[in-house]
C-alpha cells in the first residue's frame, strides 16, 4: 500500500490492517515494516500500539521512543535500555516502579529537571550531596 494513502490516526484503516493481517496469515512484523509504522508510532492510536510495535520502533530510535509507549506496555528491561540510551529524556517517561537509586541519580546528573520526575521513595535521598562526594573523592 503506498504511504500516500495509509492514515496512521485512523481505527479502521488499524481495523482492515489487523483483518488482513490474521486472514492472509502474513508475518505482523514485517508487514509493519512495509507500512513503515515504527516511524509514525507518534501517529498511531494509542489502543493500536501493541508491543510488537513498540518493540520495533524502540529498535528503530532507541533515544526517542519511549516516550510513545503505553505505560502497560512498558517493561522494566525496555525502560532500563531506553534510559541508557538517552537518561537525559527518557526518564520521565519510565514508570517510578521501575526506577532505581542509581537510575535518579544519573537522571539528576544528565538534566537538574528530572529531579521533578524522582520518586517519594528516593527524594529522601540527597542527589546533590552524591554528586559532590563523588567528585570530592
Amino acid at each position: 500500500m503506498p504511504n500516500e494513502y495509509i492514515d496512521y490516526k485512523d481505527v479502521n484503516f488499524w481495523k482492515l490492517f489487523s483483518f488482513v493481517i490474521q486472514r492472509l496469515r502474513l508475518n505482523y512484523e514485517e508487514t509493519l515494516i512495509t507500512i513503515d509504522a515504527q516511524n509514525h508510532l507518534s501517529e498511531i492510536l494509542e489502543e493500536y500500539r501493541s508491543l510488537e510495535l513498540c518493540l520495533l520502533a524502540l529498535s528503530y530510535y532507541l533515544a526517542t521512543t519511549l516516550k510513545y509507549i503505553p505505560e502497560h506496555l512498558k517493561t522494566k528491561e525496555m525502560c532500563e535500555i531506553a534510559f541508557l540510551a538517552n537518561p537525559k529524556s527518557n526518564f520521565k517517561y519510565i514508570p517510578d516502579k521501575f526506577k532505581t537509586e542509581i537510575m535518579c541519580v544519573e537522571a539528576y546528573k544528565s538534566n537538574r529537571k528530572n529531579v521533578r520526575f524522582i520518586p517519594k521513595i528516593y527524594q529522601t535521598f540527597n542527589i546533590k550531596t552524591e554528586k559532590h562526594s563523588k567528585t570530592h573523592k
